[in-house]
């Protein structure tokens, strides 16, 4: 599975859908899926255009399954171990979640062409098989955990940054009951976050506040394939597989802060030198069903070479998406002493739909088949980010997505290796997976590694794989823009940068018939 190179941006600020951010995050999320893979391909770095002669095959490149001379059914379970460490404001934390799970399942039916007594049995049209298979293509599971001392802003700045960007000039006398019912603005003046004067909204609380932003995924994107795969000649073979896709998100958001009030003209009196402690919290599920196809090739140019082409069409969702979020608020006194009762929120739910479509694959491959004994695979693949298309109902949303795709994404190139070596039934397996950031700019890589062994048997195999999953990216828990006034110094504010290591240990279990 393929860590993520994403901002987490994760604070929602309209009242109608989501804000600008989080649709930035979950599309790139989303579009960030990987072919599913048995452990058999997965001990290889997933080196397998090639190859073929997998059920997996179905989820790559289908014209692998031309080369099946069997029938065949397997099935792959996954154990996901993830840690994630977090460097923000000078503080480190650590936090892990582990993950049991199906990660495939399918079978390929082996069916020969009927030759007529006296024909070429080598040549022409040997067999055409057919095959089914589930495969998960993004595993969502992670805990983000980091805490820390922030001396340049707090998120009551961020609020009263999105409440001023909504003055109404004309009429400053009105701006004071002008914010949106239920929204996150309404909420923080409500809860004296933020206030109001001539010059707009203004955050109450201090500097040097203590912060934890705490953030759980769970979820996954999978596919349901069906395909058709030809043998010409023992030499060329030609697939084409339909793929169902389907996603789902959840994410749940606690951010937590406790510090000082600022001290402000009209403040209440048991206000004044007292300290306060917020509370945001969110939840989001999504779902979301798509379809996509696979086309491709492998030529047998020698006996022991092997060329493969294969090209995966966009993914085409349509997604819909449930969120909610609340903010709470406890101050005590200058003597330490609470003021009762908090001020705390109903959550706000928003309701959201919108279609996603996600970039097109394009892979070449090439095999070098060693003897009865081993092989070298390696596979090339060019991804282009900046294909992502989104649309919603929103054209202003629709807009700005469209306009943030084309400034900030980019073609990536990945590549992938592995290796094999049998010893009669047992076959020893090593490879390695680099795929390339999506951002201008940017040279963050995921970078996988693996190891893995298998038995074969003439009926029965079983292989079991080890991965090493390691990524970089960063979290900001919120957002301020760069030429408010006060912040002209911080930005876009400050960001947790997150090392995510993953083992994973995949095992397949698999039959001939």
């Amino acid at each position: 599975m393929k860590v993520k190179n994403i901002v987490f941006l994760a604070v929602l600020i309209t009242v109608s859908s989501k804000s600008f951010a989080q649709y930035e995050a979950d599309v790139l999320h989303f579009s960030q899926s990987e072919q599913g893979s048995s452990s058999r391909f997965k001990g290889l770095g997933n080196a397998q255009t090639a190859l073929g002669g997998d059920v997996s095959s179905l989820a790559s490149n289908p014209a692998g399954l031309g080369l099946f001379t069997r029938s065949e059914f397997n099935l792959t379970s996954d154990f996901n171990m993830s840690d994630i460490k977090s460097e923000y404001l000078n503080q480190s934390s650590d936090s892990q979640k582990n993950r049991l799970g199906l990660n495939q399942a399918g079978a390929v039916f082996y069916s020969p062409l009927l030759r007529y007594k006296g024909n070429d049995l080598q040549t022409g049209w040997l067999s055409i098989n057919y095959g089914i298979a589930y495969n998960k293509t993004n595993n969502f599971n992670s805990t983000i955990d980091y805490s820390g001392q922030n001396p340049k802003s707090s998120i009551a700045d961020y609020i009263s940054d999105i409440a001023s960007s909504n003055l109404n000039a004309g009429d400053p006398s009105v701006n004071t009951n002008a914010l949106p019912k239920g929204s996150l603005q309404r909420m923080a003046y409500n809860n004296y976050l933020i206030q109001y004067d001539p010059s707009g909204y203004f955050p109450t609380t201090s500097l040097n506040n203590n912060q934890r932003n705490i953030v759980y995924h769970t979820g996954s994107q999978s596919e349901i394939n069906f395909g058709i795969g030809a043998n010409y000649s023992n030499q060329l073979y030609v697939g084409v597989s339909l793929g169902l896709a389907s996603l789902d998100y959840n994410s749940s958001r606690t951010f937590i802060e406790s510090g000082n009030n600022r001290t402000y003209s009209g403040q209440p009196a048991d206000f004044i030198n007292g300290t306060y402690k917020l509370t945001y919290s969110s939840d989001q599920l999504t779902k979301g069903s798509g379809l996509n196809a696979k086309l491709g090739l492998i030529y047998r140019a020698t006996n022991s070479i092997r060329l493969g082409f294969n090209f995966i069409t966009p993914t085409w969702y349509h997604v819909a998406d449930s969120f909610s979020e609340a903010l709470d608020t406890h101050y005590n006194k200058e003597n330490g002493s609470a003021i009762t009762p908090p001020y705390t929120n109903d959550p706000e739910l928003y309701d959201s739909e919108y279609d996603l479509r996600t970039p097109y694959h394009v892979n070449g491959g090439i095999a070098v088949i060693i003897g009865n004994q081993g092989l070298i695979s390696g596979d090339v693949e060019y991804v282009d980010y900046s294909s992502i298309n989104f649309s919603s109902s929103d054209k202003i949303a629709s807009k700005n997505m469209t306009n943030y795709i084309r400034d900030n994404y980019r073609d990536a190139v990945n590549f992938r290796l592995g290796g094999e070596y049998k010893i009669d039934k047992i076959s020893l397996r090593a490879g390695y997976n680099s795929s390339g950031t999506p951002f201008k700019g940017s040279n963050y890589l995921t970078q996988i590694s693996s190891a893995g062994i298998g038995y074969r048997s003439n009926i029965f195999y079983l292989d079991v794989t080890y991965q090493n999953i390691s990524s970089q990216s960063s979290n900001t828990p919120y957002t301020i823009s760069k030429d408010y006034a006060d912040f002209a110094t911080t930005g876009a504010g400050e960001a947790a940068l997150l090392k995510d290591t993953r083992n994973n240990v995949s095992l397949t279990i698999g039959a001939r018939f």
